[in-house]
C-alpha cells in the first residue's frame, strides 16, 4: 500500500495538490483546503490521511521568528568519520532523549549531507553563550568520530523557513551597508 500511495502522490493531481496546501498553511480547515483544492472536504481527508500514515507528512509545526522572542539562530556544520553502527546509535539517541533541549537548545532542523559537511544542525538558543555550550557539548561528545572541528555560524537573518517566506523579508534590506 506504500509504495502504491508514493506512485498515486506523484502522479495524482489532487494528492500533490492537497500536499501544496498543507504546506502553505497546515492549521486551515478541511472545508478550506478543499476549496483551494476544487475538491471536497472527505476527500482531502483521506488524502491528508493516507499522507500521514504513508509517512510522507510526518509532521507540522509553528515556524518561529527568534528574533522577535530574542532568540538567535546558528547552523552548525560538522565533517565526520565514515559512519558506523555506534555512530548512528550516538546520532538517534542525542536526537531522541532530548539532549539538545536540557540544554535550553531547540533543535529546528538537522540534516545528514553528502558532500563537504556531513552533518548540518540548525538551532536555536537564547544567546551565544548558550549557543557555546552546545557547540562544546557536540564537540566533546562526537570527539572520536569528528573529522576536524566543527562550525558554528549565527544567522543574521532567514528569509525562508519550512517553506515559509518570512513576513519581514523587506527587512533584509536592513542589511545593505
Amino acid at each position: 500500500m506504500q509504495r502504491k500511495y508514493k506512485e498515486s502522490i506523484t502522479t495524482g493531481f489532487s494528492g500533490q495538490r492537497i500536499l501544496n496546501e498543507l504546506l502553505k498553511d497546515p492549521t486551515r480547515s478541511l472545508e478550506e483546503i478543499a476549496r483551494s483544492c476544487g475538491s471536497y472536504r472527505q476527500k482531502v481527508w483521506r488524502e491528508k490521511k493516507k499522507l500521514e500514515q504513508s509517512g510522507a507528512v510526518w509532521g507540522y509545526t509553528a515556524v518561529v521568528d527568534e528574533n522577535a522572542i530574542d532568540w538567535k539562530s546558528f547552523i552548525l556544520l560538522i565533517k565526520l568519520k565514515p559512519m558506523t553502527d555506534e555512530q548512528a546509535d550516538l546520532l538517534i539517541r542525542r536526537h531522541v532523549s532530548n539532549a539538545p533541549g536540557d540544554l535550553d537548545i531547540r533543535l529546528i532542523d538537522t540534516y545528514y549531507l553528502n558532500g563537504t559537511y556531513d552533518l548540518l544542525v540548525i538551532f536555536a538558543a537564547r544567546d551565544w553563550v548558550t549557543a557555546r555550550k552546545y557547540f562544546d557539548s557536540i564537540r566533546l561528545e562526537y570527539d572520536r568520530y569528528l573529522e576536524g572541528r566543527p562550525e558554528i555560524i549565527d544567522v543574521a537573518f532567514s528569509m525562508i523557513r519550512w517553506g515559509k517566506v518570512n513576513p519581514d523579508i523587506m527587512r533584509l534590506k536592513d542589511f545593505i551597508p
